[in-house]
This record gives structure tokens, C-alpha cells and sequence, in this order.
């Protein structure tokens, strides 16, 4: 395959992306069988075109931390639009619960409902301290 035909199938893959949720470099490179380096060095070097037809800006690295690049800023600002909590210096703050799950095609016709994570109770040690514990 070409590098045009990869990027092609990077972006048709970064549509299925919903606001509010993320994907990781690894997640698309294992998705398409491509190194999660390429896809990272296909996002940095995105031509304007390629940026105004998919949202890019729902890409990040696995650990969640946005790019130092030259959109960096209005990637941050879009991603907190979408309402995602993203620190002041970069790095996704809730990326466990952000993260999509799939990036398979939905069935034509199918509308994507990508629902939230479960969440876990809360630790003792997570604001639970004061609570009683069950005694059965």
C-alpha cells in the first residue's frame, strides 16, 4: 500500500472518532496494522486539506499527551470544547474513560453510540473515607 493510500485509510479511520472521545496512536496503528510512530508522524505533518475533513484533533499519544506541534493550542482548545479535562500542559486527564472503544465501521445506516466507560466505585482512599464500610 501506498503512503497516501495509509494516510487515506489513518483519516477514514479518525471520522469514526465522536466528539468527546479520543483515539491513541496505538489504538489507529493497531486497527490499520501500521506502527503507532507513522501514525504519530501522519498527524504532526497533516496538510490543511486533511485537517478540515477530519478531526484530528482527537488523536493524542497513548498516554494521552498532545503534541508539541504547531496546532498544539487549538487542538487543547477544540478537545476542551468537546468537553474533555485536558492539564495545562497538555496530557488528558480522564483518557481511560475518553478513550473509544472500537473504530470499526458501524453497519451502514447504524448510528454510533459510543457509550461512556464503566466506572469503578470509588476507593476507600478516593474520597470514601468517611463513609461506613458494609457489614454483611
Amino acid at each position: 500500500m501506498t503512503a497516501q493510500g495509509r494516510k487515506a485509510d489513518v483519516l477514514e479511520v479518525i471520522r469514526r472518532i465522536p466528539a468527546g472521545r479520543i483515539a491513541t496512536h496505538s489504538q489507529i496503528g493497531a486497527h490499520l496494522s501500521i506502527a503507532p510512530v507513522h501514525i504519530a508522524a501522519m498527524m504532526a505533518n497533516l496538510e490543511d486539506a486533511d485537517r478540515a475533513n477530519a478531526p484530528w484533533w482527537r488523536v493524542v499519544a497513548d498516554g494521552g499527551a498532545i503534541g508539541r506541534h504547531a496546532a498544539r493550542d487549538i487542538q487543547i482548545k477544540t478537545l476542551r470544547a468537546e468537553g474533555l479535562l485536558v492539564a495545562p500542559v497538555g496530557i488528558i486527564q480522564d483518557l481511560a474513560e475518553r478513550k473509544v472503544r472500537s473504530l470499526d465501521a458501524p453497519p451502514p445506516g447504524v448510528q454510533v453510540r459510543d457509550e461512556p466507560a464503566p466506572t469503578q466505585p470509588l476507593s476507600r482512599s478516593r474520597g470514601m473515607k468517611g463513609r461506613p464500610t458494609s457489614t454483611v
